[in-house]
């Protein structure tokens, strides 16, 4: 059920006893000349914009508005235009920025990146929370607390730091598997670096988070402080090549690193390379785990290039040849967000919920016995789904649980995640993150 359109007691409290500044936002908008024909294709293929009449143009005047002002008038401004429109505010808060908008509109009008922009505009004004869960450049978050209570590292692996330490010579590529991945999957990230090893690539590993989380909360100084960290420290080890397992990390690397350090896809990689080496007379390094059929879930992040999402197909063809391939309805650069884009859940779980429903039901529909995801919070996320729903006749696993044949044991992974917050280490994770 659409939850009602209500700001919390908290926004409520924010709101509470100001006064409308004394700004024309209306006339700061006049002057503004939109790419946007309001032709309101991207509101009839986004819940988001659909439910209350939006469309991408209003979006985006309504933000110029605000900028237009000076940063010390935007903060008012943005309360009490959140006051008045409140529906442009849950509309936002729910956005879960995969691009489906840009790719349904006439103009291209390139609307992900100015709607995130908002969350900003929400925190500056005090309509963002502060969860220390996800500060991601900080030495404590929910992925470096689990690694540290379940023991989960990687002593045999060079790592980015000591790659950094060590100079030039060391390693020329980074494995980037994203923050998911390294903490709840360290198997099938041992596997990739074995595979990067024996395929003759000298390797360094980065645990870093790519900034997402901090993105999507609005801190996008602070997104950008961790990505330059990890620049630096690919400058000083002499990288020049960055791997990344997810789409979703190469799109948040790629404008600072484009034409300094070349974000290359792991599953493009692997199929390029496992070709060489079958020329070589050399096996490709991997044996695929056993699929009757498979489907493959898009990520929204790949959808403009759609580099990992061939990959992976060509992939699966290749070497696990009695698979036979089925197609969802939206796939590739019609794809939709698996729920978790943006930090949705949250802010409205039930938003998240019916999208990943809607995912697991298309992929029914093909009557596949495998949905493979590229994207590991996409992973995690469907995984939740039908872990609650264990008579759904299908499976969900990754692209490198197939390759590789190691599997994510995300029943586990849960239970540990919950079992954090009741066992020894409950009043050391309460007072770090509360």
């Amino acid at each position: 059920m659409q939850r009602a359109q209500k700001l919390t007691p908290a926004e409520q409290d924010a709101l509470a006893g100001l006064a409308a500044p004394k700004i024309d936002i209306l006339a700061a908008w006049a002057n503004k000349q939109l790419t946007c024909s309001h032709c309101r294709r991207c509101t009839l293929r986004c819940e988001v914009l659909q439910q209350p009449g939006l469309d991408v143009g209003t979006v985006e005047a309504a933000y110029d508005g605000l900028m237009a002002l000076t940063p010390e008038e935007r903060p008012a401004a943005t309360l009490a235009l959140v006051q008045e429109r409140p529906e442009l505010y849950h509309a936002l808060r729910r956005c879960c920025f995969c691009g489906y908008c840009t790719a349904s509109c006439a103009h291209h009008v390139l609307a992900p990146e100015r709607m995130r922009a908002w969350r900003a505009l929400f925190r500056e004004a005090g309509l963002m929370p502060t969860e220390k869960l996800v500060m991601v450049d900080e030495e404590w978050h929910i992925f470096s607390a689990y690694r540290a209570i379940y023991g989960i590292g990687y002593p045999e692996f060079t790592s980015l730091a000591q790659a950094a330490e060590h100079g030039l010579g060391l390693a020329d590529t980074l494995f980037f598997p994203g923050c998911s991945l390294v903490s709840y999957a360290p198997e099938v990230v041992r596997k990739a670096g074995a595979w990067l090893t024996e395929a003759g690539f000298a390797w360094a590993l980065s645990d870093d988070c790519c900034g997402s989380p901090l993105m999507s909360a609005g801190l996008f100084d602070r997104a950008a402080a961790l990505r330059q960290r990890v620049l630096d420290q690919m400058l000083a080890a002499g990288i020049t090549r960055l791997v990344t397992v997810c789409p979703g990390c190469g799109e948040e690397f790629a404008e600072l690193l484009d034409g300094v350090i070349e974000v290359v896809p792991l599953p493009e990689l692997m199929l390029r390379r496992a070709a060489e080496l079958e020329a070589e007379g050399r096996a490709p390094g991997f044996t695929p785990a056993p699929v009757a059929s498979f489907a493959v879930f898009d990520s929204c992040h790949d959808r403009a290039e759609g580099r990992h999402g061939r990959a992976i197909r060509g992939l699966l063809e290749r070497y696990a040849p009695d698979a036979e391939r089925r197609e969802i309805d939206h796939r590739m650069k019609g794809t939709l967000c698996c729920g978790a884009g943006g930090a949705v859940a949250s802010y409205d779980a039930d938003v998240t919920q019916r999208r990943v429903e809607r995912v697991i039901d298309e992929a029914l529909k093909t009557r596949a016995e495998t949905l493979v995801t590229m994207c590991p919070t996409c992973t995690y996320t469907i995984a939740q789904a039908l872990l609650a729903a264990p008579d759904t006749p299908l499976r969900s696993r990754h692209y490198l649980e197939l390759l590789l044949d190691e599997e994510i044991d995300w029943a586990r992974v849960f239970d540990e995640l919950g079992a954090m917050w009741i066992g020894e280490y409950a009043a050391w994770l309460t007072q770090t993150f509360f």
